[in-house]
């Protein structure tokens, strides 16, 4: 939970939002909700981190936690190790649901700095022998909003090398982003069909979220991918988007905010977070109460799971505060 949180209070328009209470003091739930306490203590969390006058080198986020297991009904335990994605993905719509009133459709300081957009155009694929006649064959266009893209690593090599070492694989990131310029078809199968599916992104987020899936999880064990990902500190999406999508935005390029690794086995292992700090223009890895500077160039070198990007138009003004 630690490395989400820390690195939610990094990015700009939800600090600046949290920072002032009276943005959500007033909001209204429904009867019977259990949700205000989280964007309290979220709030609370914010204002401590980048406090000026904190006269302490670290803050607790306890209360913070324990809103987190009261308000998820206990599907998520400060006690133990968890997979942080889910809890991203919980977190995000938890906040959203709350500053909204319960109200999903309206907007709110957090759809409004994640969500992006994209039309995922899915065509059914007729069995062996027969050919793609008739309407169910025909190409479906959905739109669909996300908060983060996936992005999928190519299979790990089962054997070790002439040297019997483990062989580590890499994969450059704008290999993995192909799967969102509407030209590459990923193949879904269900139960009785499959289906080619490509996916177009529309609309860009000020702030996107990527998720490398690394773990496989059957009935038996959870596998882990240990595949590294190539990525630089900078990169611009305008090749993996239309043109006419493009033009809309004064930058298409974003800058890496947050890189949330794991190290280790599948089960168990750790996780840190390497951040960027504007206002000291200086990259720091964060592990609980372990905090050391970190040169940019090491960041590549990690098992890279979630990363924050800033899109530059949003750029930090390196002169703001800092914590």
């Amino acid at each position: 939970m630690n490395v989400i949180l820390i690195s939610l209070c990094h990015v700009m328009p939800i600090r600046e939002f949290f920072l002032n209470e009276k943005n959500y003091s007033n909001t209204k739930l429904p009867p019977g909700s259990i949700m205000f306490p989280l964007i309290q203590r979220f709030g609370d969390l914010v204002r401590k981190l980048w406090n000026p006058r904190n006269f302490r080198s670290h803050i607790s986020p306890h209360e913070m936690l324990q809103a987190v297991v009261v308000c998820s009904k206990k599907k998520f335990q400060f006690t133990e190790q968890g997979d942080p994605v889910p809890f991203l993905s919980w977190l995000l719509n938890s906040l959203h649901y709350t500053l909204t009133g319960g109200k999903i459709k309206k907007r709110s300081i957090v759809f409004d700095t994640f969500q992006g957009e994209m039309v995922i155009h899915s065509r059914k694929v007729p069995p062996p022998g027969e050919r793609a006649t008739g309407e169910e064959f025909k190409t479906v266009s959905t739109k669909s909003p996300f908060l983060y893209l996936m992005l999928e690593l190519p299979p790990a090599p089962l054997f070790a090398d002439d040297s019997d070492h483990n062989i580590i694989p890499q994969v450059p990131i704008y290999k993995l982003l192909e799967k969102y310029n509407n030209l590459t078809e990923i193949e879904h199968k269900t139960y009785d069909a499959t289906f080619l599916r490509r996916f177009e992104i529309t609309k860009l987020p000020r702030y996107l979220i990527l998720f490398v899936k690394r773990f496989t999880e059957n009935r038996f064990f959870v596998e882990k991918n240990p595949t590294i990902v190539n990525f630089p500190i900078s990169f611009d999406m305008a090749e993996f988007i239309e043109t006419k999508v493009s033009d809309k935005y004064k930058s298409t390029e974003y800058n890496l905010l947050s890189n949330i690794c794991h190290e280790g086995r599948a089960k168990g292992g750790t996780y840190s977070t390497h951040l960027h700090l504007s206002s000291a223009n200086q990259w720091f890895e964060l592990q609980d109460l372990h905090v050391t500077k970190l040169q940019p160039q090491m960041i590549t070198l990690s098992e890279s799971y979630i990363q924050i990007y800033e899109r530059a138009d949003f750029s930090v003004d390196p002169n703001r505060m800092s914590p």
